[in-house]
């Protein structure tokens, strides 16, 4: 299997298609026949926290809104800048750019896009603590709409992420007179511009979308998109193999298993994602630097990644995951594994006994009992809370946990949106979410910010990255991949490094 799964990493690249090593591959051609399905039903782990982009930064809303929204511009698989609903952009200074729209893009409840509908979306994205830290400094104030199709959005400083930020899922465009109208039925029933029109969310079961006819973009293959939500990732896997959905998210540990049935094909994605272990900084004892430095030294990442991940992933050496430009391996004596120096570490703080604290994770009950049992060697007793998605999220968001697993995506593949999470003016839902404040690395944040020049921002990129090592803010598990299993007679998949998938070319053959 081993073998196998990395000769589809290497050839895949940042690019997500069908095709597959190991004598599985599949492609479109003149031949084949429309078999007439109309629904592709698709298997998530995890449900979305709102309908509306600018509402949560998670990636389950993420998932669910990439399908209903669009934005000014896009990112292909391999991140770079695409005309979206601005057919075209310019630059006018640092802190000024102009976008174009489309003129044929209509909302899913018939009104025409407009410039007004974008400026209206920028200002709710400034007002959400959700995403007014990746959204950055644009200013509503001295932003305007120059004709129906034309907007200049102004930025209050330079923010060199500014464009990525355009493309990501959180700045899909909502439409102005609509969500004015009936805000409250809006989070309920949302409009947007998308290739797909939303019909129904049965919480904890799935949600039911219908192919916009009118949709820009060109017509769909099929009717309607079913995402059934089964947090079980084996649950997943049984239902991909036995025909019940068409596509599934599984995990690593279904690999081996689903590749033996002949009708369905695994795939991997490499994802801009790092997974790690951290804590609420703000509360004893993880707000005392040497707790944490002890227990980086006590835990054998490397061991735990292998072992939960089969030998398929690699150990995260940043917080950036390796294809984020600014990506920097900084070495720390706090690194690796040595457990009598963790003690020691442990008895200077004033826990030379250790200490009791409970760890929340979504899932990843291996890691987590592993982490366990490492703690359990320096006197730390720690209480596992596996958890599903939403207590977990609004345990971080709120300050609830003690220490977590979690994991950043950074959609826009710019390293502002990443170090977000260490920034003490975005704490909780800013993203934030281990509570640290560090005015070191504060002033390094705003470098990386709003320095244009390329040089100096890395510089402040690799500076912040040798702090976090030495502050031990998280410790790395694995950078991340994600592993989907589809039937057969589907082709034309995307998913994109983001994770969020692309269903717009999907067609059924026989």
């Amino acid at each position: 299997m081993k073998k196998k799964l990395v000769c589809i990493l290497t050839a895949m690249a940042m690019v997500l298609s069908l095709a597959a090593c190991g004598g599985k591959e599949k492609s479109e051609t003149d031949s084949s026949k429309e078999a007439g399905q109309d629904t592709l039903t698709v298997a998530v782990s995890m449900e979305p926290a709102a309908l509306i982009p600018y509402e949560s930064n998670d990636t389950g809303t993420s998932y669910i809104c990439s399908q209903i929204y669009e934005k000014l511009l896009t990112a292909d698989s391999d991140m770079n800048l695409q005309p979206g609903l601005a057919e075209s952009w310019e630059v006018i200074d640092d802190t000024h750019y102009r976008f174009k729209l489309r003129d044929d893009v209509y909302f899913h409840n018939g009104e025409k896009l407009t410039a007004d509908d974008v400026l209206y979306t920028f200002e709710k994205c400034v007002e959400s603590s959700a995403t007014s830290s990746t959204i950055g400094p644009v200013d509503i104030a001295n932003s305007k709409v120059e004709d129906e199709n034309t907007v200049v959005l102004a930025l209050s400083s330079p923010y060199p992420a500014f464009l990525n930020c355009c493309a990501i899922d959180i700045s899909g465009i909502v439409c102005k007179s609509a969500m004015e109208a009936d805000p409250e039925g809006y989070a309920e029933k949302p409009i947007g511009t998308g290739p797909f029109k939303f019909v129904e969310w049965k919480s904890g079961d799935y949600i039911k979308m219908e192919a916009n006819e009118k949709w820009w973009g060109g017509s769909l293959n099929f009717k309607t998109l079913m995402l059934r939500y089964i947090p079980e990732a084996t649950t997943r896997a049984v239902e991909v193999q036995s025909g019940g959905v068409d596509v599934a998210q599984i995990t690593v540990a279904e690999i081996e298993t689903v590749e033996k049935e002949k009708d369905v094909t695994v795939l991997t994605q490499p994802i801009l994602n790092t997974s790690f272990i951290s804590y609420n900084c703000s509360v004893e004892p993880f707000n005392n630097v040497k707790v944490r430095q002890a227990i980086s030294l006590a835990i054998d990442s490397d061991a735990i990644v292998e072992a939960a991940n089969y030998g398929l992933a690699e150990t995260a050496k940043s917080f950036l995951p390796p294809m984020v430009e600014g990506y920097y391996e900084a070495e720390s004596e706090y690194q690796g594994y040595d457990v009598e120096k963790a003690k020691k570490l442990l008895a200077e703080a004033g826990y030379p006994d250790g200490f009791s604290c409970t760890l929340i994770s979504n899932a990843r009950q291996a890691e987590a009992e592993m982490i366990q049992a490492y703690l359990s060697e320096i006197g730390i007793e720690v209480k596992l809370n596996i958890t599903d998605f939403s207590n977990w999220l609004d345990a971080l968001v709120n300050g609830k946990q003690e220490m977590y697993i979690g994991g950043w995506t950074i959609p826009s593949g710019d390293m502002s949106e990443a170090f977000g999470a260490f920034d003490s003016n975005e704490f909780g839902s800013g993203g934030n979410r281990s509570f640290y404040a560090n005015e070191e690395a504060d002033a390094l944040i705003e470098v990386i910010n709003s320095e244009m020049d390329k040089d100096a921002r890395n510089k402040a990129g690799e500076d912040l990255q040798k702090l976090l090592a030495d502050e031990c803010v998280t410790v790395g598990l694995n950078v991340g991949s994600r592993f989907y299993a589809y039937r057969n007679n589907v082709s034309g998949l995307v998913i994109l490094p983001t994770q969020s998938p692309d269903f717009t070319k999907v067609k059924f053959t026989e």
